[in-house]
């Protein structure tokens, strides 16, 4: 492996773990040796790319999120999908979000919150999606075929998933794909409390309308709030809101591609 392929490994690594890693972890999971691991974490800190917590385990800085969104600041994606972002945020008085579908991972790239309700439920968009917790995760794997969801999930350490996620969080393979067998049927993914302690989430994939029914989402996108507001009788119309917006913003996607000739902002 290249010199270069080291570095993008181990910012990959960590961008797969936001708590953090040891220098032992990083050396054995990049399989290179703990010196080369301690210099190439050294030229990332260094780069302001990286930091070490009170326990000496690495993490990223903001840097690359940060990045990321003067990004799709500067290519026009936030001007004309904010607005739809901003309407279904209105509509349902919750708070809305976009992650778009980058190879085996989703990164939230927009969001909207109209505080009219009372408590609101905000997050930052630098935080990790974690695929079997959350809506959007959940969503998204529902698209694909069950071989290269249990890939995905691999990476995961499902069995202590309540660890780092929610009290009503899946510890197995078989609950996880009974909810993907349960969301394909249904068109849309809600967690509860699965992701975090008392913030119920429903999402649904986005597809780029100018390509083929067959083809992956481009996206998803989401609603959560409160559990004690997104009850069943709030839900049906949030989820028929959201599936409309997600035609919208489908089509505004492909227009987006065609004008900026790319599919997709990373």
């Amino acid at each position: 492996m290249s010199h270069i392929g080291r570095y993008f490994n181990t910012l990959e690594l960590l961008l797969s773990h936001p708590g953090g890693l040891a220098l032992s972890e990083i050396s054995e999971q990049t399989q290179v040796a703990m010196a080369t691991a301690h210099r190439i974490l050294s030229a990332l800190r260094e780069r302001g790319y990286v930091y070490q917590d009170e326990q000496d385990h690495y993490r990223l800085t903001l840097k690359i999120p940060s990045m990321g969104v003067n990004y799709i600041s500067e290519t026009g994606f936030a001007r004309i999908m904010q607005p739809l972002l901003d309407d279904l945020a209105s509509e349902t008085g919750e708070h809305v979000r976009l992650a778009e579908v980058a190879e085996d991972h989703l990164t939230w790239v927009l969001q909207a919150t109209k505080n009219t309700r009372g408590l609101q439920y905000r997050r930052a968009l630098d935080e990790k999606i974690i695929p079997h917790t959350t809506a959007a995760g959940k969503a998204w794997l529902a698209t694909m075929r069950d071989e290269r969801a249990m890939r995905i999930l691999a990476a995961w350490d499902i069995e202590n998933t309540r660890d780092y996620a929610g009290p009503n969080a899946r510890i197995s393979i078989r609950d996880i794909f009974d909810d993907i067998a349960h969301i394909r049927q249904e068109g849309h993914a809600i967690v509860r409390e699965e992701g975090e302690v008392g913030v119920c989430v429903v999402a649904v994939a986005v597809f780029d309308t100018s390509r083929p029914d067959s083809s992956a989402p481009v996206a998803t996108l989401s609603i959560a709030g409160p559990i004690a507001r997104l009850r069943e009788e709030t839900l049906g119309a949030h989820i028929e809101s959201l599936k409309r917006s997600a035609i919208k913003v489908g089509e505004r996607w492909a227009l987006w591609s065609s004008v900026s000739g790319s599919d997709s902002l990373s």
